[in-house]
């Protein structure tokens, strides 16, 4: 078992450098660019290597500390890797620097709303709404977050709305199934 020489965190199975802890000396930049750095670790991260991925994410901010897409993709790394408060750290951080990341407000309204934080929910997820009107899976959850909240004529038009576009959508279904029993429950 190996160990991180400066943290004492245990390193993954063929893992040599922490990720929290690693740090690039400053003369020692980056040869990439910013896009090819992000493209190696989307590809480490799609075969379940969040260290590497993790290690280029912060090269890319190593280049270009403003890079919102690096900022999102290390929220995933964590949120893959059970670190939930460092990836709603990453995902706040990427839409402060770019308010119109509607994975973003989509991964954070969610979150939100299987928390029970509603309030939040409504609004990261009614910003992906205005951002991109078709996303079926933020209009789902908005309808769910609209329907805890009582607000049941809003609830029924975004289930509504996703029918439209998918006639077969089992969570619009399922969500003005509920509103019809809790119409009926009056």
């Amino acid at each position: 078992m190996l160990y991180c020489s400066r943290c004492g965190q245990i390193l993954p199975p063929g893992q040599r450098i922490c990720v929290d802890c690693y740090t690039v000396p400053q003369p020692a930049r980056p040869a990439c660019k910013s896009s090819r750095c992000l493209q190696l670790g989307n590809y480490y991260l799609e075969r379940q290597r969040p260290g590497l991925a993790a290690l280029f994410y912060r090269a890319v901010l190593l280049v270009n500390p403003n890079n919102w897409e690096a900022y999102f993709n290390l929220g995933c790394q964590a949120w893959q890797q059970g670190k939930i408060d460092k990836a709603l750290a990453w995902w706040e951080h990427s839409i402060k620097i770019n308010p119109d990341n509607y994975l973003g407000h989509y991964n954070l309204g969610t979150y939100h709303l299987y928390n029970r934080n509603l309030s939040a929910a409504r609004y990261h997820l009614t910003k992906v709404r205005q951002l991109k009107p078709n996303y079926l899976a933020a209009r789902i959850n908005l309808g769910t977050v609209y329907l805890l909240l009582g607000m049941p004529a809003a609830a029924r038009e975004e289930y509504n709305l996703v029918l439209k576009q998918d006639p077969q959508h089992k969570g619009a279904r399922r969500g003005l199934a509920l509103l019809a029993k809790v119409a009926k429950n009056r």
